[in-house]
């Protein structure tokens, strides 16, 4: 009986045994497993880190050795400046927008701005105080405007005062009373505006919601407005006044890309995106350009059939130097 007794304690201690080594074996196959897919991942993040840089490469070159046009970068076969996107050195988008083609917060036009808040959302009867706050912000004085916020208003909620100069770009706006608690109409508002120092709008290169917010304009007119310089860009004011009923100013609108540029790249496998603001600066003795704000956000834009997506033309060989074989 004392010995039935015993092997049966060491047949339930020998399941015991196999019980623990088969949990620490799953465990051990499931960290294991887990290592196996975060290495993957690393090495796939590496590999568009890798792409990104290589396509950064290759777009301030052509910028710093390659004129532009009324077609943007380049000739007749250019790279549009209209934010369209482009396929990258790996499976990176990039897109390239010419600043002067977005609403300028820093040289507000305010009966635009308030338009482009009205497609976005925001009731007619906010328009008003966010560009009074907006320009209390930027400008130098300690005057405030009716509707708008000093220093005394930002310290009543916590907030830093206002630096009274340019914005540095445009994600500041999160800063500003009466924008800073719209996120969703904010997060919209970023893909339209600059604060890049360039002066003028270019129609060539807006979208579409910005070119609806030109005088006696609407989201109809910007769509044949694009059809339209798709097939020969615009170069007179003319022109435009043709596609709306409101009155233009001669003097706000310079038809050529400014140069100053926002780039976006974005991986269809990666979570976020990185935007940048280039200016060039061919003069400076420091560098041929100055990045102006670089930060990393969530992806804005949705990537689909991404083979279908123009590769970036390709770049034109420089002649050979004299005496060089060809």
């Amino acid at each position: 009986m004392a010995a039935n007794t015993q092997r049966g304690f060491v047949l339930v201690v020998t399941l015991w045994i196999l019980a623990v080594i088969t949990i620490a074996a799953a465990y051990f196959a499931e960290r294991v497993g887990r290592s196996i897919e975060l290495a993957r991942q690393n090495q796939q993040t590496t590999e568009e880190l890798i792409a990104f840089a290589n396509t950064r490469a290759d777009v301030l070159f052509r910028l710093g050795t390659t004129g532009v046009s009324l077609y943007g970068w380049g000739g007749q076969d250019a790279i549009a400046l209209d934010n369209r996107p482009y396929r990258g050195s790996g499976d990176d988008i990039v897109r390239l927008q010419d600043n002067r083609g977005l609403l300028n917060v820093n040289f507000p036009q305010q009966d635009m701005i308030s338009r482009l808040l009205g497609q976005l959302g925001v009731p007619i009867e906010k328009r008003g105080a966010m560009i009074d706050t907006l320009l209390d912000y930027i400008d130098t004085d300690d005057f405030k405007r009716l509707n708008g916020a000093e220093a005394p208003e930002y310290a009543a909620l916590g907030l830093p005062p206002p630096p009274n100069d340019w914005l540095a770009s445009p994600y500041q706006l999160n800063n500003i009373i009466g924008w800073r608690d719209q996120p969703e109409i904010l997060e919209k508002l970023l893909r339209f505006v600059t604060t890049s120092r360039v002066t003028g709008f270019n129609p060539n290169t807006a979208p579409p919601e910005v070119l609806a917010s030109l005088p006696g304009a609407s989201l109809e007119t910007a769509a044949a407005l694009i059809k339209a310089r798709n097939e020969k860009p615009f170069y007179t004011v003319g022109q435009l006044a043709s596609f709306t009923t409101g009155a233009l100013d001669s003097d706000y609108f310079l038809f050529y890309p400014s140069n100053s540029l926002r780039i976006t790249q974005q991986s269809k496998t990666l979570p976020w995106a990185i935007q940048y603001s280039v200016t060039l600066t061919p003069r400076s003795q420091d560098a041929p350009w100055r990045v102006d704000y670089y930060v990393k956000t969530p992806v804005p834009y949705p990537i689909e059939n991404v083979d279908k997506i123009q590769k970036l033309p390709a770049r034109i060989p420089a002649p050979p130097s004299v005496g060089e074989t060809p």
